[in-house]
């Protein structure tokens, strides 16, 4: 991946509307995260913190890989799905035409940029584990508004204008 493309995604993830996908054995799974980091250029490498207790943060463990989707201002439902608001909502991907990246991660439609990593390590940092993740692909829309979190409520957000 070239350093220009990686420093493009970069520059859309705004205030942490993202989506964080993986599969393994045939089981999808994702989650919303409200923090990743850039970490090195080179190697291109991100950071995210996930919550032990959460199922999704042990398939990435498993699988090895990860996406991370930035998610356009009007996909608003989707940050809602993912963040488990739908409680009898089960299938989180049921309805979206996803595709795989190369690393058989789903990677959300239409989304503003996206990351397809392979975990590089893991650290354990109490309740929860620090994921490093060494891009291996991704992709920026040409136009896109990002998603923003306006403040600590679920449910009220606001675009860049």
């Amino acid at each position: 991946m070239e350093v220009q493309l990686f420093k493009n995604v970069m520059s859309q993830w705004a205030t942490g509307i993202s989506v964080i996908t993986t599969q393994y054995d045939g089981e999808l799974t994702g989650f919303t995260a409200n923090s990743f980091a850039s970490v090195s250029i080179d190697p291109m490498l991100i950071s995210m913190s996930v919550t032990k207790q959460l199922y999704a943060g042990q398939l990435i463990q498993k699988s090895g890989a990860f996406v991370v989707n930035i998610l356009k201002h009007d996909q608003v439902e989707w940050g809602k799905i993912f963040a488990g608001f739908y409680k009898d909502h089960q299938n989180r991907f049921e309805g979206i035409a996803y595709i795989q990246a190369n690393n058989g991660a789903p990677v959300l439609p239409d989304v503003l940029a996206w990351f397809a990593c392979r975990v590089y390590t893991t650290i354990d940092v109490g309740a929860s584990t620090l994921v490093l993740g060494e891009v291996t692909e991704g992709s920026v829309a040409e136009s896109g508004v990002p998603l923003l979190y306006h403040n600590r409520h679920w449910g009220t957000f606001q675009a860049m204008e």
